[in-house]
């Protein structure tokens, strides 16, 4: 006697062939089912209602951030409430919405973190609100574990002159470990001790990019 087939595997094939429907198909496909296999495996209906919201965001379905947008749930659950935050910090909402469709899981991060980004990147680091809305995935990044640690490091750079541009300090932000390492303290081979230890934080270091 052959087994039914289980729920679990048919709701699957049904939604790969949602997906599919849209142009999400082949290397996109896969990627999604190994990096977030809950997205496809999730009842039907909270797929279709996910994706829709995506869509009346203005995401279109063949860019690359469509896949992020809808795997963050329903897109528009989370709308207006980071809406309502993003204005209170000072953002127009045209401003919001060119942030979200450039990093949509902004809308699924926790407020508090969200306001303690901005907090630091316009008060201590002192950069314009359109770096943020141009690099918005600045504030998904830890701020104890990736951001204050190379933002001490550029201080000391630019204390010591040895920068030529005031953006290299966003353009670290977006290296892997090894590659910031290489560049921003290896690289400067007489400082590269007092470099690695306010890398590691195990001095004082004011934050301020003034």
């Amino acid at each position: 006697m052959v087994s039914p087939i289980p729920r679990s595997a048919l709701r699957l094939v049904s939604n790969i062939s949602y997906l599919e429907s849209f142009g999400i198909s082949g290397s996109r496909l896969s990627a999604l089912l190994r990096r977030q296999p809950r997205v496809v495996s999730q009842p039907e209906s909270q797929l279709r209602e996910s994706v829709s919201g995506a869509l009346e965001m203005g995401f279109s379905a063949d860019s690359k951030m469509f896949i992020h947008a809808f795997a963050v749930g329903s897109p528009t659950k989370y709308l207006y409430r980071k809406l309502d935050l993003f204005r209170s910090l000072g953002f127009l909402e045209a401003e919001c919405m060119e942030m979200f469709r450039k990093a949509p899981t902004l809308l699924a991060t926790g407020e508090e973190k969200l306001r303690i980004g901005v907090d630091f990147f316009m008060n201590t680091v002192k950069c314009e609100k359109t770096v943020l809305i141009r690099r918005p995935v600045c504030l998904m990044f830890s701020l104890e574990g990736r951001v204050i640690p190379r933002c001490r490091v550029i201080q000391i750079l630019k204390a010591k002159r040895l920068l030529k541009k005031d953006s290299m300090f966003y353009t670290a932000l977006f290296l892997g470990e090894r590659e910031f390492l290489k560049e921003f303290v290896s690289e400067f081979r007489d400082d590269a001790e007092e470099l690695m230890i306010a890398y590691k934080g195990l001095t004082c270091y004011t934050t301020s990019q003034e």
